[in-house]
């Protein structure tokens, strides 16, 4: 390639992309990092340009910008180019977190979800849960599978009613764990499981459930979409210690950020906010704000929610 640069009005003809478009991106994902003249102005050069490619087309085939903003340059081509080839792991990069035990399971789960069949399907699940456990069955196996058949949909290998049914099967699991854990314990601290208004994905908010229950908190799940005042009210009238939110888009809704600070706002300082999901750290300065712990995988949640009860317990005793 050449050493030639480019202002950012040539960019935006080459690429489709509006500058305010540009400009967010080069703040939220550190693959981008875009040099300036001496008067400030930002100059791309052709690696920039060709970054900036791939990562439309990427999206286009089904990748989010949170994922992009993870990958290196040369996964960046490999994605692209092997799009139009079979599936493979560059393709695909959730399988690579699968080991290769699971990824037996993981592929009958596939191959079921193509069938309709939901035997074959949750005996899957059940054994893999059986050898890996219950809990970790949960980040280690679902929650690839389910980005998986999300992917596989918009890249038009499944259509919409198998990539329902396959989220059906899950959501039937993880309700069925959660209400294993029947026993309300008294000594238990009470965590409200939920979603704040605009946020409409369920699995996540029930992975949250899942793992809530089985790092000790007796659990309270509300589901999906919650304004502010609800949120509030459900929280003052339970007693709760916790209340815990999975975000997942989009990735800059002030909407959203009012929503939170009104959260707590009417909370006071004596509800602990853990909130959770992937796309979320783009919120991470309003997080800071409204004093809520933040993580952005599913890995570090039982860690999280472990600590919170933790102190929770012992502010009890005083």
């Amino acid at each position: 390639m050449s050493n030639k640069d480019y202002p950012i009005r040539v960019v935006t003809k080459i690429t489709g992309l509006t500058a305010d478009q540009i400009r967010k991106w080069e703040e939220r994902y550190s693959i981008l990092n875009i040099t300036r003249s001496s008067k400030g102005s930002r100059r791309f050069t052709d690696k920039d340009l060709e970054l900036l490619q791939l990562m439309l087309e990427a999206k286009r085939i089904g990748f989010s910008l949170q994922e992009i903003g993870e990958l290196s340059l040369l996964q960046l081509r490999n994605i692209v180019n092997n799009f139009q080839g079979n599936s493979s792991n560059v393709m695909y990069p959730e399988l690579e977190q699968l080991s290769s035990s699971t990824k037996v399971y993981f592929d009958i789960c596939i191959e079921s979800l193509k069938e309709y069949n939901i035997t074959k399907m949750e005996k899957a699940i059940y054994e893999v849960a059986m050898e890996i456990g219950a809990v970790y069955v949960i980040h280690k196996f679902m929650v690839p599978f389910i980005k998986h058949v999300g992917r596989l949909w918009k890249n038009n290998k499944i259509s919409k009613p198998q990539e329902r049914f396959a989220n059906a099967v899950i959501r039937n699991y993880l309700e069925n764990y959660r209400s294993s854990f029947k026993e309300f314990n008294h000594d238990n601290p009470v965590a409200l499981i939920a979603t704040p208004k605009g946020q409409k994905a369920e699995l996540g908010c029930l992975v949250n459930a899942c793992i809530s229950v089985s790092t000790g908190w007796n659990n309270i799940y509300l589901g999906t979409d919650l304004s502010a005042a609800d949120l509030v009210n459900a929280a003052k009238t339970s007693k709760c210690q916790c209340l815990v939110l999975s975000i997942l888009y989009p990735l800059d809704d002030d909407s959203l950020t009012l929503e939170l600070k009104k959260i707590r706002e009417g909370l006071g300082d004596n509800v602990e906010i853990v909130i959770n999901g992937k796309k979320s750290n783009s919120y991470s300065e309003t997080y800071k704000s409204i004093r809520a712990r933040a993580v952005y995988d599913l890995f570090s949640m039982p860690s999280l929610l472990e600590e919170v009860r933790s102190k929770s317990i012992a502010r009890a005793m005083k």
